[in-house]
């Protein structure tokens, strides 16, 4: 996979991230499916904990501080109605942060720095094998979360946003 291929996968998942999240309140994004399963507060707050990995594979700094960002990583428990969190619009802004990061740091990414293998700092399942593989599973981790986005907004009670 080439830096310009990331980039259009990357652009992809933003736009309909966008469209997925058009019209959400910071109150719809907190609804907690039944009977369970996470809202999309802590859904949309784990792309951008996860784009954290992503802007620090491509060579660019991470959006969200560490201490924000723990709170969506991987296996973090789901949130709970009086949970203090960052509401909607900073997540959305965090986002939108890390794109204009993300895509001019693929768009300028080497083969030589794609294929190197995972920094040992960040190698866990599934970041394992060369920084390219990596950024395209992270790409399809990023892709299925969004469609729970959209999921998760029609239980709030919102039209689709993706025909």
């Amino acid at each position: 996979m080439t830096g310009s291929e990331l980039v259009n996968l990357y652009e992809f998942s933003f736009g309909a991230l966008n469209r997925n999240l058009d019209g959400i309140t910071n109150e719809e994004s907190l609804f907690l499916p039944e009977p369970a399963g996470n809202c999309i507060n802590w859904v949309l707050g784990h792309i951008v904990a996860a784009r954290n990995t992503v802007l620090t594979l491509a060579g660019a700094p991470p959006i969200a501080n560490s201490e924000a960002a723990s709170r969506y990583r991987r296996g973090s428990a789901p949130l709970k109605s009086r949970d203090e969190v960052p509401d909607l619009g900073t997540l959305r802004g965090w986002l939108s942060d890390s794109q204009h990061q993300l895509i001019p740091a693929l768009a300028v990414i080497s083969e030589e720095a794609l294929s190197r293998p995972v920094p040992e700092a960040l190698r866990r399942p599934p970041l394992t094998g060369s920084v390219g593989e990596a950024l395209a599973r992270l790409a399809y981790h990023e892709s299925y979360h969004n469609g729970q986005i959209g999921l998760l907004r029609r239980l709030a009670g919102k039209s689709g946003a993706i025909a």
